[in-house]
């Protein structure tokens, strides 16, 4: 069994939190909470007491979601040009 220490935990919870503000079109959180989301991936990248694979496996997660959030853009954009 991994132990998973508390840097990434901390970044499992800062990535839901942006996700559910994505799901629910909060954008005036977004800007804050990616700031934060960085401070928590720089933190968990440095650990020395990181999981590898867990690690990898969240960052996985937080770059689908970059994804999905450029894709809403991109739909949005198109059905509003500027």
């Amino acid at each position: 069994m991994t132990v998973i220490p508390a840097s990434q935990l901390s970044l499992m919870r800062k990535h839901r939190e942006l996700k559910r503000s994505v799901d629910e079109c909060q954008w005036h959180k977004l800007l804050k909470l990616e700031a934060d989301l960085c401070l928590e991936i720089n933190a968990a990248v440095t650990d020395p007491a990181r999981s590898p694979k867990a690690l990898m496996t969240e960052l996985g997660g937080v770059i689908k979601l970059y994804r999905e959030m450029s894709d809403i853009c991109a739909t949005r954009l198109q059905q509003h040009p500027m």
